[in-house]
């Protein structure tokens, strides 16, 4: 069993996630009045108001059984609950919702940091007590248990350490061709080559202030390069392979339109402004004398430059 945990704003935009074409059952509605995850989620959002401190009230949890792990709904509650309950969180606002879109069964929990008596609970060491709990429930029913790096291995003591070297089942699939490629390619030319060939196609997308690395299936599939393998993570095929020609073209397509500005523009165009103040010379002119800009506005008293 594997447990991820994330902290949110939005309890609304979370309950259309789990809930998103009908894909989720519902198991379980725990200390709330509401009979849907959409009124659950404005009822969470009324109870969350009442601190003031709390800045994430939405504590998301998903647990994800191997494969070969049969797990009943009525398992699926029990363990949910036993992990709510490690973290502090009994007695507190959670849907348990189920999924069966993939290959391995697994359940998402959507709770409310913010307790009845409007405080929210401390979410130190969650991770070490999630795995701890997973560990004990892997024991009970004699699971193999899987190596965390928080919560130590009942068999061996240990925490794991280094990658992980079994399939994370939370992570999609892409064909194999496709993932040597990203860890083996030794040029952009041929990275791309090699996954068009298999249907697919790879693109450097634009998030926010930060940029990434991202595979398309022949069916509409995205998945991030990062999640099939941490070398194949944008900064590591950078540093492999050097600056991906897409970006580049990009940026010198915004440099000719005046879109880029502040530092990145001075450093793509200090080439341009080498060859303008050679140019004079090379034509036997002088070169012109650069004056500095004044940034501000002139101080009184001071002489202007």
């Amino acid at each position: 069993m594997i447990g991820k945990l994330k902290k949110g704003t939005n309890f609304g935009g979370l309950a259309r996630y789990l809930t998103k074409c009908g894909r989720g059952r519902v198991l379980a509605l725990d200390n709330l009045s509401s009979d849907s995850v959409a009124a659950a989620a404005s009822e969470m959002t009324i109870a969350a108001a009442t601190s003031r401190r709390t800045q994430k009230p939405v504590f998301h949890l998903s647990l994800s059984y191997a494969e070969g792990e049969q797990v009943t709904s009525d398992q699926m509650r029990s363990d949910a609950r036993r992990v709510l309950k490690a973290l502090g969180l009994k007695g507190h606002q959670a849907v348990l919702v189920a999924h069966d879109d993939t290959d391995h069964a697994h359940v998402h929990v959507m709770a409310n940091r913010v307790g009845p008596g409007g405080t929210s609970v401390s979410d130190s060491r969650s991770y070490s007590r999630v795995e701890a709990a997973l560990r004990e429930i892997e024991g009970e029913r004699g699971w193999t248990p899987v190596l965390g790096r928080h919560a130590p291995s009942p068999v061996t003591g240990q925490c794991m350490t280094g990658p992980r070297k079994s399939r994370d089942p939370r992570q999609h699939r892409v064909p194999d061709k496709v993932r040597q490629s990203l860890l083996n390619a030794e040029s952009w030319a041929e990275l791309h080559q090699v996954v068009r060939s298999v249907g697919w196609r790879f693109e450097v997308v634009q998030k926010g202030r930060g940029s990434g690395a991202l595979l398309i299936g022949p069916n509409g599939e995205r998945v991030a390069a990062g999640k099939i393998d941490r070398g194949a993570t944008l900064t590591n095929l950078r540093k492999r392979l050097g600056c991906d020609p897409e970006t580049r073209k990009r940026a010198l397509a915004k440099l000719a339109q005046g879109r880029i500005k502040g530092p990145r523009r001075v450093a793509l165009s200090a080439e341009y402004l080498l060859a303008a103040a050679l140019r004079p010379m090379l034509t036997g002119g002088l070169a012109p004398t650069l004056r500095p800009r004044r940034s501000g506005p002139r101080l009184p008293g001071l002489p202007r430059l």
